[in-house]
């Protein structure tokens, strides 16, 4: 004969589980009503609003201590990025014409073109 001990926590889930159904039928049942769609509607347009409010706040503080705005980093970014871009595709069109160019020969100094007079003999 093997008892099981009783587990403590079956009380807890089983309330976890009612609170839950009971939960999502009170919520079902308000999200389904136009109130509540005109107050969710009416609390993202205010979300908005503030945000924008923020941002324009942050541009101004930004402007009067002589701060780039996140735009204008954003902007300088993409701009070194392309220019960085462009740099890489001139190395590799030098390094390329550097391993296709023949060896020249290296000049010690320069050579002279016409041969010492011959004295004259008399």
């Amino acid at each position: 004969m093997s008892t099981t001990p009783p587990d403590p926590a079956a009380l807890f889930r089983t309330m976890i589980g009612e609170w839950e159904k009971l939960t999502n039928s009170v919520g079902g049942q308000s999200f389904r009503t136009d109130e509540m769609a005109h107050l969710i509607g009416g609390a993202s347009n205010a979300s908005a609003q503030a945000q924008a409010a923020f941002h324009g706040l942050m541009e101004r503080a930004l402007a009067a201590a002589n701060m780039p705005s996140r735009g204008e980093v954003e902007d300088l970014s993409a701009r070194l990025a392309r220019i960085e871009g462009a740099l890489f595709r001139m190395e590799a069109k030098i390094d390329a014409l550097g391993r296709s160019a023949p060896d020249k020969p290296v000049s010690t100094g320069p050579t002279r073109g016409r041969k010492p007079p011959v004295p004259a003999e008399g």
